[in-house]
């Protein structure tokens, strides 16, 4: 189901990538708390999330451990709750349990779990006409690991279905404009040179970083 590379192109592909998605996701965030009129640091912000979804839908099809996976990423949005609160001043929950979320979509489609499907995309959707605390990125982030993984043998029909995804997200929640150059980061994830480059990050980097980067922006707009 997954594309098909070689064990040493997935993983130069996944480190380059995940760097590559940990920077402009730094940079989003760094305009959000010290440079709010900066587009330009807003617009890098947009190209993360795609490159994080597609990671979710790769790392979901190669792992030998769903359970592991799932329970990983459960721990690490649990850890990451408080800091990502306190520097956003929010009370919705972080993107990583959006990601989780879609990542336990993808298995109960798998498995045709059909009644778990109906409430995980009610979790998703609802919080935010109860006024509850809501997921980031809301059926947009829920969808987008889910075109990735289940599409993953055709490149056109990605390219396709996120994008009218994205324009779909922007139009219906009245989000920014600026949305729509997360569609950069869906052709990095499908076309980015696998071969040019050869970088290696420790297995749990981006699990560590991401709180880590919340705390250590808080501490520093607090100064």
């Amino acid at each position: 189901m997954l594309v098909s590379l070689s064990k040493k192109q997935r993983k130069r592909h996944n480190e380059v990538l995940k760097l590559i998605a940990i920077i402009t996701m730094l940079i989003d965030h760094v305009g959000i708390i010290f440079f709010p009129e900066s587009a330009f640091m807003r617009i890098l912000g947009r190209i993360a999330f795609p490159i994080f979804a597609y990671h979710i839908a790769k790392g979901y099809g190669y792992t030998s451990s769903k359970l592991n996976y799932i329970s990983r990423l459960l721990t690490f949005a649990a850890i990451s709750q408080v800091p990502y609160m306190l520097l956003l001043q929010t009370y919705n929950l972080n993107i990583l349990f959006t990601l989780l979320l879609s990542l336990l979509l993808i298995s109960c489609i798998h498995y045709k779990k059909w009644y778990m499907i109906i409430l995980i995309v009610f979790i998703a959707i609802m919080p935010k006409y109860l006024q509850l605390p809501t997921f980031e990125y809301t059926w947009y982030g829920l969808i987008t690991p889910v075109i990735f993984y289940f599409f993953a043998d055709s490149k056109k029909k990605i390219v396709i279905y996120q994008s009218v995804l994205t324009i779909l997200f922007v139009i219906l929640e009245s989000i920014a404009l600026i949305q729509l150059f997360a569609i950069i980061g869906i052709f990095l994830c499908l076309y980015f040179p696998v071969n040019q480059f050869k970088i290696h990050l420790n297995k749990y980097f981006f699990y560590w970083f991401y709180p880590a980067h919340l705390i250590i922006l808080f501490i520093f707009s607090k100064l």
